[in-house]
């Protein structure tokens, strides 16, 4: 038995007529013929009632038909899902991000991507920048959404810029920087810093040492360390130490009486910014990260 023979075998019990089956399936009438009797052979019982009028089918062959349809129709949705899948229209993207992506609002890239392509299956794993690179390179992730730049031996990797976010300092209203309108890292050399560093992360994947060191010129001088950026805020407000934010952590406090936010600028008086990307092995044959990677270029 082969797909063929179901195909036409399906079409003589529905016509009931082997000519018309014969014609339908674009072979002659004695193939048709030889090919029900092969196919009655092979599975060893009648499927037919032959008599010189009419063909008709046998209990056997009614059983038989329905599960004929649903072999035929399971394998024309397993030709589809592949095609598909070929395309990158269906299947799996397994996505590491790093703590406090989640909370500025680059997910708002995933998500019309997602409502575009539902058929792509989406899981999420959540680590440090070094360990979610770590497993990119295993190939344990197919994509990791982070800061950039992460380190120089990234660059075995692709990268593509998805947002930026402007920095602010956060200092107490008492601080003597706190009536400044902008501020330029260098300009923070002496002070004490409150980071923000989340279980796990090690000491050189704290946000000042990346953003201050390249940008300022020196190492920060770290008095204290914090999980969120809630606990950094209380901690500047009571004048521990001053915190670098991203824009998206210190939105709410604007206003907050207690503290000082000002914007972090360059030289040249354009923003200071803390940009994330997304990143991938060009080694990757995932079919769905080239979909991916397409549609955040059109859009």
């Amino acid at each position: 038995m082969n797909i063929n023979q179901l195909e036409y075998f399906v079409s003589a019990a529905t016509h009931l007529n082997f000519t018309k089956a014969a014609s339908e399936c674009f072979i002659s009438q004695t193939a048709m013929t030889q090919q029900m009797q092969a196919l009655e052979k092979s599975l060893g019982v009648q499927l037919f009632i032959r008599d010189k009028r009419k063909i008709s089918l046998t209990p056997s062959g009614r059983v038989y038909l329905k599960e004929a349809r649903g072999i035929l129709k399971r394998c024309s949705e397993a030709e589809r899902l592949a095609r598909i899948a070929s395309e990158g229209t269906d299947g799996e993207l397994t996505i590491g991000f790093i703590t406090g992506f989640a909370r500025a609002d680059c997910f708002a890239t995933i998500r019309p991507f997602h409502e575009a392509f539902p058929n792509i299956k989406l899981k999420f794993v959540r680590n440090t920048m070094s360990e979610l690179m770590n497993m990119l390179a295993r190939g344990e992730l197919d994509i990791v959404l982070t800061v950039s730049p992460h380190r120089e031996t990234d660059s075995v990797f692709n990268h593509l810029f998805i947002r930026s976010y402007p920095l602010y300092v956060a200092m107490s209203s008492n601080h003597k920087f706190s009536g400044k309108s902008e501020i330029m890292c260098s300009e923070l050399v002496n002070e004490d810093f409150i980071i923000m560093q989340p279980a796990a992360r090690s000491r050189d994947e704290m946000e000042e040492v990346l953003w201050v060191y390249g940008r300022g010129g020196f190492l920060p001088n770290v008095v204290a360390v914090a999980p969120e950026p809630e606990t950094i805020l209380l901690m500047v407000s009571l004048e521990m130490g001053i915190s670098l934010l991203p824009e998206y952590t210190v939105r709410p406090c604007m206003k907050n009486e207690e503290l000082a936010i000002i914007p972090v600028v360059k030289a040249d008086g354009t923003a200071e910014t803390l940009n994330f990307e997304m990143v991938w092995s060009p080694e990757n044959a995932n079919s769905s990260v080239d979909r991916l990677l397409d549609w955040l270029k059109e859009q």
